[in-house]
């Protein structure tokens, strides 16, 4: 496929999360809104852009988990097809082909219920399976510790290996709660895979100041300023659409064909 059948591919497969109809908010809607702060942000745009997997969970619907995940699929490179996963047929034919063909598989929820792109049972299991090579997934599920993820995922129905798991490069886990002003939604923590193959708290969310810390040291940090200082300029300018945010997120990556930089998603 072309960049543009890709680019238009990928719009439409993240509008298919909207769950709630309106305008879905783009990662710069978040960060202004306080859900999860720049470095954050760079911090997951970077492992995404090496070909990290990507986990959002809570357990209260309306946390937030599948609004945040759309957000970061809005910030992957050009050259990676999103592809929900609607039945065990596309998980077969992803693992049939070639581990340096990129793809991202994403399932809307690892949930029991029989909605479009839900994934449940043994499916489970094999969508972690397509982790190899250039192949990576996207979900969400409920749960609000790591501890309780792994318990869900590992166990019976699911029985995800737990080196399969291992696999999983981020997770990030949201709160909410009701505020005077309405919902105030925040990454409450935020994990990635260590060398050991043990996760690793890197964010933290500290209730009492509303604010985010750091919790351990971040891999190459001066890796990140290039992501930090996108992110920051997107905010800056206040372009928060979806689409206009993909649009600089095309530019920053650097397409090959600037006619697909300036083109609207549609």
């Amino acid at each position: 496929m072309t960049v543009d059948t890709v680019e238009r591919h990928n719009h439409q497969q993240i509008e298919q999360l909207n769950q709630r109809g309106g305008r879905m908010l783009s990662i710069v809607d978040l960060i202004q809104a306080g859900t999860i702060n720049v470095e954050m942000a760079a911090y997951a745009m970077r492992a995404m852009a090496e070909g990290a997997s990507l986990l959002t969970a809570a357990r209260p619907g309306g946390a937030g988990k599948t609004t945040l995940m759309a957000a970061l699929l809005n910030l992957l490179p050009l050259d990676v097809p999103i592809i929900t996963v609607d039945s065990s047929r596309i998980i077969r034919e992803g693992l049939g082909r070639p581990v340096t063909e990129p793809a991202c598989y994403l399932a809307h929820e690892i949930g029991s219920g029989d909605w479009y792109g839900y994934i449940w049972g043994r499916n489970v299991a094999d969508f972690f399976s397509l982790i190899d090579g250039q192949r990576r997934i996207a979900s969400c599920l409920h749960a609000d510790t790591l501890e309780e993820l792994t318990d869900i995922l590992c166990s019976p129905p699911l029985r995800v290996a737990r080196e399969a798991m291992g696999r999983v490069d981020l997770i990030l886990f949201m709160h909410v709660a009701l505020v005077l002003r309405g919902y105030r939604r925040r990454v409450a923590s935020f994990w990635e895979i260590a060398s050991t193959g043990e996760y690793r708290m890197i964010f933290q969310w500290v209730p009492q100041t509303d604010r985010f810390e750091q919790t351990a040291e971040l891999r190459e940090p001066a890796g990140l300023k290039r992501y930090r200082d996108f992110l920051q300029g997107l905010v800056e300018r206040g372009a928060g659409e979806m689409e206009a945010v993909r649009r600089r997120v095309i530019r920053f990556y650097g397409a090959a064909d600037d006619t697909v930089a300036n083109t609207p998603a549609k």
